[in-house]
């Protein structure tokens, strides 16, 4: 196995990657969407969009793959950040850089790989776009052109990317390793604690700016059914399959944390009660009308939604009664028959 070089420009490098705020950070919709159609386009099993860090490989978005990260040392994505340009390697088996790679003998059985550089706004070379196959195959001048131009795509993703004003000084104030603690790990979004963090983050900036502040406590209605009846795995599937509905209706700068097993901490920033009830009934019916499939099993959930908006303008407010008003109103869905949205009584 041959070791990418390290670039003349190593230390520039990370740290502008550290002012962008990405790594380990969770999945963005925008950047999945990418992910998807590039899937879609190439008909591989395998697509990933890497940040390449000082000595590992963060994976922001995939499709296919079950890893959140690797070693920096056997990952083919350091070629291209020292390289600069496409690398198309149409049989990594018998490619003199890659052949005994790990990640070509054994962990991800890579035979074709095609990954395209990534740049930031500030012109360095952060990571890849890569599409993978386990089998060899061909890749046109016209195949480089469309992962070229999605590749822009992801960059003009860099370029938009707006994180709220408090999830952004929390990712400041964390080093790599708390911030990794706390990402949930089977979900990749924030764990409990994080999400309080960011609420009361949130709440104080509302009160000094006297605006709007909406909180949506979302539950998967008879979660421990389908665990019982299904197995654990099924559950997963679930957790992972309303949390990817969260996150697609989601805009960059609300947060969305596990609160709990199956409950989901939604914040929506400069959101008046009658937007975040159409948000928070749209994310009900979404959900219900999603299948999920695991193997022979397919079945259908639901979510109940209990919702509190906060004015601030009206004077200071305990943001942590508002939490649980809205868990209140969640009570008060499930009561009433799951599969809707409450909204806390004031």
């Amino acid at each position: 196995m041959i070791t990418a070089p390290i670039p003349d420009n190593e230390a520039e490098r990370l740290a502008s990657i550290k002012k962008m705020q990405i790594l380990h950070t969770p999945e963005e919709e925008a950047f999945d969407r990418i992910a998807r159609l590039t899937q879609k386009i190439f008909n591989v099993p395998v697509v990933f969009i890497s940040i390449v860090g000082e000595d590992f490989n963060w994976i922001k978005s995939k499709v296919g793959i079950d890893e959140t990260n690797g070693p920096r040392d056997v990952s083919i994505c350091s070629h291209i950040v020292f390289d600069g340009e496409i690398i198309v390697v149409e049989d990594a088996s018998k490619d003199e850089r890659f052949f005994d790679n790990d990640l070509v003998c054994n962990q991800m059985n890579i035979r074709f790989y095609a990954g395209r550089p990534l740049r930031n706004t500030e012109g360095f070379i952060v990571g890849t776009l890569c599409i993978v196959d386990h089998q060899p195959r061909t890749f046109s001048d016209d195949d480089i052109d469309t992962l070229n131009a999605l590749g822009h795509w992801v960059e003009s993703v860099f370029e938009a990317r707006g994180l709220s004003k408090s999830m952004g000084n929390l990712l400041v104030e964390l080093d790599d390793v708390r911030r990794n603690s706390m990402l949930d790990s089977l979900l990749r979004i924030w764990n409990r604690g994080a999400i309080e963090d960011i609420l009361k983050r949130e709440a104080d900036l509302a009160q000094r700016q006297k605006s709007m502040l909406s909180i949506l406590m979302v539950d998967i209605d008879l979660f421990k059914k389908i665990n019982d009846e299904h197995g654990h795995p099924v559950g997963d599937a679930a957790l992972l399959s309303v949390v990817k509905v969260l996150r697609q209706q989601l805009r960059s700068y609300d947060s969305l944390g596990r609160y709990g097993g199956e409950e989901f901490l939604v914040i929506l920033p400069n959101t008046s009660q009658n937007d975040a009830y159409r948000l928070a009934d749209r994310l009900r019916e979404t959900v219900a009308k999603n299948t999920i499939k695991l193997g022979d099993t397919v079945i259908n959930c639901t979510v109940s939604i209990g919702m509190a908006n906060t004015d601030f303008s009206k004077g200071i407010i305990n943001i942590n009664q508002r939490l649980i008003a809205a868990d209140n109103a969640l009570l008060s869905a499930k009561t009433n028959g799951r599969n809707r949205v409450e909204i806390a009584v004031d």
